[in-house]
């Protein structure tokens, strides 16, 4: 078996899957849970990155805690796991770009993942769990099928070709 199929069978492993879709639902729902019960301080966070025009912020603030809470009870359950896995992906890349950002910009604010009002201020430490959430999205979706480019690269062009085009005559 080539380095790249055993790779790509441990990646794909039922088992991790499972381990990532529980560890990235429970956090979303977590992360969902304060901003739920209390949007203002979420909000108020989610201004002290100035990336939003103020017209959104207020509606990012009510909508953002629902999709996290969603998708991480669809993680958990499995039920939708592919859009859920892509939901926590796309949500993990948005988080990870306003992190960098506030941080290439000197913003001096706190994060507004969890509970809003902790006072510890954002730093490049706080990137690793975006990336991990990032991460593990992706490969919930993968697993799911829902991307396919890392195993269509994996597969070389002949396979990719006969999977596009069926099968040639005579094999």
């Amino acid at each position: 078996m080539s380095a790249g199929r055993d790779i790509t069978r441990r990646l794909l492993d039922s088992r991790l899957t499972l381990a990532l879709r529980l560890a990235a639902g429970v956090l979303l729902i977590y992360a969902s849970y304060d901003k739920l019960l209390d949007p203002q301080p979420f909000a108020d966070a989610v201004d002290d990155y100035r990336i939003l025009p103020l017209a959104l912020i207020d509606f990012t603030a009510v909508v953002l805690p629902w999709v996290e809470l969603v998708a991480g009870l669809c993680l958990i359950t499995g039920l939708g796991t592919p859009g859920a896995g892509l939901v926590a992906a796309v949500l993990a890349a948005v988080y990870t770009g306003a992190l960098v950002s506030a941080l290439l910009r000197g913003l001096e604010i706190g994060c507004g993942c969890f509970a809003a009002d902790t006072g510890a201020q954002l730093g490049w430490s706080d990137l690793w769990l975006r990336l991990a959430l990032l991460a593990a999205g992706v490969q919930i979706a993968v697993a799911a099928r829902v991307i396919d480019w890392p195993l269509s690269a994996l597969r070389g062009p002949a396979r990719r070709r006969r999977r596009a085009t069926g099968p040639t005559p005579g094999t």
